[in-house]
């Protein structure tokens, strides 16, 4: 009995760290504080030590790309900021240990319940964006954006429990719908459309399972770039690399959601008045309603003096105008990663001097300087050139150690492929959920099903 109690506890090693690093995608349930990230990091410590103890053992050829990883977070860690306090990321630290230790099948087990985790956590957004499609009404709270730039412009969320919309970002259909972008529980669109492609991508791009549909669905119901760009890729590649004419539908899906997104293409629009009668959506902004102070961001800089939602008129209900001139697009650039004031701050670090080349400005300088840019030359402004050394070359001894290990390199290297493509706007990479993604997508997408695991 005790030895099948202690099999039966190994199995619940991958689904228990997929939960850990879902964690740190940081829900909006648990903005406001940073307990769960520090909780999350030590259960992953005992993890790995429950793996090791298991029979578990790292693997050689990556030792040398996990060490260089390892130096990188405590280098980073030891920058200061612009104001002279640091930030912390030896939180990432035993996930890394967890997946260093991790044999291959638990990796491709690992995927797989992370899979689920992310699936089921989009459902009710699926299930509350297909309401809105359809016309249904639908009372939601209002919330301001994590994002504290955005927030102070009079960005916003729509919200019911368990779901985010933005409300900024809506399209009218010509039956009194409308299409809003999905956030799901994350903070914003790109997550959910980002990590649903790299999940599918370990896949192979097989819709089959639930999971997968939920992703698929997700993602194109977040009208995120780079959802469209990445599936767009996957599809094409699988319907080069295995001729399957089952692929074409979804191929074609994501481009139409490409250009939804990109407001290439736009469904007739329509007036309506406020408080008119008819579907639409009421937004109702309530006093009780927690406001968002000093939440932890995706990625984790601490974000303080978000704007408290505004509430003088909180007993009043109004139905939202969609406008015909209204979009899915946040800003009119396509490229809204790097903003004017980072396209200044990398322009006046490579006129820096020797130290800064080096050390990078400050270690928040994307954030203080740069609008809170996502794009990966924060690297080299935040970090400097030591520090974009370390991140690549252990990105690449990684990749180069997984592809060799892989059945299928094939597949394995179409993942890498769309996730260096990412990168360019989502370079915060040595997050747990990232890292986790990057270390067991490829495995799972490599595997010979009949030579080792089951991948359904």
């Amino acid at each position: 009995m005790y030895s099948s109690f202690i099999n039966r506890g190994h199995l619940l090693l991958a689904p228990a760290l997929a939960l850990c690093s879902w964690i740190s995608l940081n829900p909006y349930f648990l903005w406001g504080s940073s307990r769960h990230i520090v909780l999350a990091g030590l259960t992953a410590g005992v993890i790995a030590v429950l793996a090791f103890i298991a029979g578990d053992r790292p693997r050689k050829s990556e030792m040398i790309g996990f060490a260089m990883m390892a130096i990188f977070i405590v280098y980073i860690s030891l920058l200061p900021k612009t104001d002279g306090s640091f930030t912390r990321w030896y939180f990432v630290l035993p996930t890394m240990l967890a997946l260093f230790v991790f044999e291959d099948s638990r990796r491709a087990e690992l995927i797989k319940a992370f899979s689920i985790i992310f699936g089921l956590s989009l459902l009710p957004g699926i299930l509350v964006s297909i309401g809105s499609i359809l016309g249904l009404q639908i009372s939601f709270d209002h919330k301001p954006l994590l994002n504290p730039v955005m927030a102070t412009a009079g960005g916003y969320y729509l919200n019911v429990p368990g779901v985010l919309l933005l409300g900024n970002n809506v399209m009218s259909l010509p039956w009194g719908g409308a299409l809003f972008r999905l956030c799901a529980v994350y903070d914003e669109p790109g997550m959910v459309g980002t990590v649903s492609a790299f999940l599918l991508a370990a896949h192979r791009f097989r819709i089959r399972s639930t999971a997968t549909i939920l992703l698929f669905v997700g993602g194109l119901l977040s009208f995120s770039l780079a959802f469209a760009v990445l599936t767009v890729a996957g599809f094409a590649a699988r319907l080069v690399l295995t001729r399957s004419a089952r692929t074409l539908a979804p191929l074609a899906l994501s481009v139409v959601v490409g250009l939804l997104a990109a407001g290439v293409i736009k469904p007739d629009s329509f007036h309506t008045e406020t408080n008119a009668k008819g579907p639409g959506v009421e937004v109702t902004t309530s006093a009780s309603a927690p406001s968002l102070t000093g939440p932890l961001s995706s990625p984790p800089e601490l974000v303080a003096g978000l704007p408290e939602t505004q509430a003088s008129d909180a007993s009043v209900v109004k139905n939202t105008t969609v406008l015909p001139a209204s979009t899915l697009r946040q800003t009119q650039y396509i490229n809204n990663r790097s903003l004017p004031e980072m396209q200044k701050l990398i322009n006046d670090y490579w006129s820096s001097g020797f130290k800064t080349l080096m050390f990078g400005v400050s270690s928040d300088a994307s954030v203080t300087f740069g609008g809170v840019s996502q794009v990966v030359t924060r690297i080299f402004t935040d970090f400097g050139i030591i520090g974009m050394i370390l991140f690549a070359g252990s990105m690449i001894l990684l990749a180069i150690a997984l592809l060799r290990r892989a059945d299928f390199p094939k597949w394995a290297l179409l993942f890498f492929a769309l996730f260096l493509f990412s990168i360019y706007q989502r370079p915060i990479v040595w997050m747990p959920y990232a890292f986790t993604l990057f270390i067991c997508c490829p495995v799972l997408a490599g595997v010979n099903v009949k030579k080792r695991i089951s991948v359904t």
